[in-house]
């Protein structure tokens, strides 16, 4: 059965947070992020959802009740969704870690799929425990729709089923935009489209072009 799923980044973290690798950890949202929130859930408006989900975490949780919001449908969490676990990299700058394990971010871009932070995650082990938490969520609406608010490479997992490890790391997923797919659990995924606040064009048209 497919599901229409709707995958929202949150929005901006709190200036505290910017130039910083956060990850998993419970970050707060911007003034900016919040407002960005809203207007994606303004997006979403005129579409039917059967069901709104977050990570957990208060920057997806804070979308997810504004999407949530006046539809009567209960939150639902699933832990399984929270952002990349970075490990000790975790709370640093990009220049501390530059200065501490030199050239370390550089080889985890080169290939995040297996490379892993000391006591952190791989792409490959986001993955593992993204996908399927995903398959549970949209198990509980066939043929319906749902909208999930959740982390930037979170939802990179999800653009891997659809077009492969390759454009889940190159496909631009701003804060607060929202991905369209057609998802059938432990099956295949389409992403329909891609949109970004304050512009309909069709980012992975644009992407793919390039």
């Amino acid at each position: 059965m497919v599901t229409d799923l709707y995958l929202v980044r949150h929005g901006q973290v709190h200036a505290d947070w910017q130039g910083r690798i956060y990850g998993c950890l419970d970050v707060p949202l911007s003034d900016q992020g919040r407002e960005e929130a809203r207007r994606a859930a303004q997006q979403l408006a005129g579409i039917h959802l059967d069901g709104v989900a977050c990570s957990g975490l208060s920057r997806t949780r804070y979308g997810a009740e504004t999407i949530a919001k006046g539809r009567g449908l209960e939150l639902l969490v699933d832990v399984e969704l929270r952002e990349l676990e970075r490990g000790d990299w975790a709370g640093m700058t990009f220049e501390e870690l530059e200065v501490q394990r030199p050239g370390a971010m550089s080889a985890w871009r080169a290939d995040p799929w297996t490379t892993r932070p000391p006591s952190g995650e791989s792409m490959d082990d986001l993955a593992a425990r993204v996908l399927p938490a995903l398959d549970r969520l949209t198990e509980r609406f066939p043929k319906g729709s749902l909208a999930v608010v959740a982390h930037s490479h979170v939802v990179r997992c999800a653009i891997a089923r659809a077009l492969g490890k390759p454009a889940a790391m190159q496909l631009e997923v701003p804060t607060a935009a929202t991905l369209h797919f057609h998802w059938t659990p432990d099956g295949p995924a389409e992403l329909v489209s891609t949109k970004t606040l304050g512009n309909v064009d069709d980012v992975l048209a644009r992407n793919t072009k390039t």
